[in-house]
């Protein structure tokens, strides 16, 4: 006889969020037992931070409701409510005070209680979450895993942690603290947590879920066990029309770009898309912004001219631009429309170029961008804070690709944190622009990003590079040779 199975953690039930005329979510309904971890996962703007939004309790439900150990939940939940039923939401970049300690910011907006206690509750959490951080130690001078961490202990301190909802938590991880947070989620289910975990990395939901939930346009199209799936077949599930990646060769023609730097030259020719690779938070990612005078100056050669560069304003005079690693707080201005802020720096005669952009032309330029990138979401004058993830890196990179031509565009991370069919527009997107003669640099501590845009790249670790091309299994070729440079270097006879 089967015995019977546990009754949900946390169950949805005909789930529906209208935004004016628009549904983000239709009729979802499914469940979650306690232990299971359940890979959300979905098209940019397919509803699952919709989802996370309304269990958490920062917006209700139109219609429909949702269930915490058979307790069903009014349209009226507050976070804080949301937290005392156990339910715990991680994000990608921590909700913390980054000028608090530790201990202040895990008694955040709760009773502060009698100190001792108050240590001695907070060290417990810490513990808990397998965290060996110092309680005066300040927010601003952890590291993302360790923020991360942090905000976990924060959740449960505020009770019995039945439920915890994590939105893309590895998107800027390494693969190191990508293993311990993955150890810490199973951990966490093997105590009857309830796991529901929203990635665009396909080989951290096959490796960590049980089973695998697909939103596709605000419906549900896929609840299945995780085993059942293939990397290929997850892929087509998020996106049904997506084509088989094909990488064009592009023919480089002469050396655009050479910079020194003490492990040796790195260049670059026209029409070149060149990687470089290295850990999270690698020195790849300073040499990148250096090129494009954020945080100090750089000088190299770009056309066969020697040039240093200290400010941006006089990098995009050059036709270096720049896409940095965070869209949200480097890049874009929430509060603005998203055509505006693809045409933020054309606006009036920019970058001492001596031309201007009107209002006019700004909107063709814009029309231009949405057609090309297919990005999708509301109109150009709606805030760009209103568009998915994947849509707005889009617009972060039309603002360097259409209202000027690059010379040297410089990507850091640029498919991060975005879906698979996003992916694909974006690497088409930067190829196009080297077939068209620019210089092209690409900036990741993902292999597989670099494998998928790049015709050769450098790895960069600890001041040494090694050069690595494009030849027989590229991915694994830079993994190899990123291990190659951790070696310690012989010492001479």
């Amino acid at each position: 006889m089967t015995p019977p199975q546990e009754p949900p953690r946390l169950e949805y039930e005909s789930v529906t969020v209208d935004f004016g005329a628009t549904r983000a979510l239709s009729e979802i309904s499914f469940s979650v037992r306690p232990g299971e971890i359940v890979g959300l996962l979905g098209h940019n703007g397919a509803g699952k931070s919709t989802l996370f939004n309304v269990t958490s309790g920062v917006i209700g439900a139109t219609s429909g409701s949702f269930r915490v150990d058979g307790v069903n939940v009014g349209g009226d939940l507050s976070p804080r409510q949301a937290a005392e039923l156990g339910i715990t939401i991680i994000h990608q970049e921590p909700a913390l005070a980054q000028n608090l300690t530790v201990l202040d910011n895990l008694f955040l907006a709760r009773p502060a209680g009698a100190g001792a206690d108050r240590k001695k509750k907070a060290r417990a959490a810490l513990e808990a979450v397998g965290a060996d951080i110092p309680l005066d130690m300040p927010v601003d001078a952890l590291g993302l895993g360790q923020r991360q961490l942090v905000d976990l202990a924060r959740g449960m301190l505020a009770g019995e942690m039945k439920v915890l909802l994590l939105d893309e938590p590895t998107a800027a991880l390494g693969k190191a603290e990508t293993d311990a947070l993955h150890a810490l989620i199973r951990n966490f289910a093997e105590r009857g947590v309830a796991v529901v975990y929203v990635s665009h990395r396909l080989p951290d939901i096959m490796e960590v879920c049980t089973r695998i939930v697909v939103l596709r346009g605000g419906e549900l199209v896929v609840d299945d066990a995780a085993a059942g799936f293939t990397a290929d077949r997850l892929a087509r599930a998020l996106v049904p029309e997506l084509r088989d990646a094909e990488f064009i060769e592009t023919v480089p023609g002469a050396e655009a770009f050479r910079i020194d730097t003490p492990g040796g030259p790195v260049t670059a020719r026209e029409g070149e898309v060149v990687g470089l690779f290295g850990m999270a938070g690698g020195e790849q990612f300073a040499l990148a912004a250096s090129l494009a005078g954020v945080d100090g100056a750089a000088e190299y050669e770009l056309r066969g001219t020697r040039v240093r560069v200290a400010s941006p304003r006089q990098a995009i005079k050059r036709g270096v631009f720049y896409v940095p690693p965070d869209r949200d707080t480097e890049g874009l201005i929430a509060s603005e429309t998203a055509k505006d802020n693809v045409m933020l720096p054309w606006f009036g005669a920019t970058g001492g170029r001596g031309w201007w952009i009107s209002d006019q032309t700004g909107a063709e330029v814009y029309r231009k961008a949405r057609r090309a990138l297919d990005i999708r979401g509301p109109a150009g004058d709606a805030e760009v804070s209103q568009f998915s993830g994947g849509n707005r890196q889009k617009h972060l990179l039309a603002r360097w690709l259409y209202p000027a031509r690059p010379g040297l565009l410089v990507l850091a991370q640029p498919t991060q944190g975005v879906d698979v069919g996003a992916k694909l527009d974006i690497v088409d997107a930067a190829r196009t622009a080297a077939r068209d003669g620019a210089t092209v640099l690409v900036v990741s501590s993902e292999s597989d990003e670099i494998a998928s845009m790049c015709d050769r790249a450098y790895c960069l670790l600890g001041g040494r590079i090694r050069e690595v091309g494009r030849a027989g299994d590229f991915n694994a070729a830079l993994l190899a040779g990123l291990l190659a440079l951790a070696e310690p270097v012989p010492e001479s006879a």
